[in-house]
């Protein structure tokens, strides 16, 4: 925790000083600074201290880019079966009840049909 205390005050001194023909101090980035602290993204695209959380605060990496982009494709797909469920289900009760019109045009034609032969 020293390490990191002291790393953190020489860059906040070093980012603080004013830009060039300035009397501001430049903003300091306090999470650009704790990247920078830690040693930035570790070989598995991890920042030190944060685990998953990192991308709330950092930009995401190529690989969690990659994971939403499929999940907002799964989630297009599955609006789509959904879509497509529904019209299907719509077109299942057209057909029911195109059947009921058939069964009692069937009984209308069996009645028709009894009156004729008597």
């Amino acid at each position: 925790m020293k390490v990191y205390q002291r790393n953190k005050a020489t860059l906040r001194a070093k980012r603080s000083q004013p830009v060039d023909g300035s009397s501001e101090p430049q903003p300091v980035d306090e999470n650009k600074l704790y990247s920078d602290v830690v040693g930035g993204r570790n070989k598995r695209n991890r920042i030190y201290g944060l685990g998953s959380s990192q991308d709330i605060f950092y930009e995401p990496s190529s690989s969690t880019i990659a994971r939403l982009s499929t999940v907002q494709s799964k989630s297009q797909d599955y609006q789509k079966l959904e879509t497509e469920l529904e019209e299907m289900k719509e077109r299942i009760k057209e057909m029911d009840e195109v059947k009921q019109r058939m069964r009692e045009m069937e009984s209308q034609i069996a009645k028709m049909l009894e009156c004729q032969n008597q």
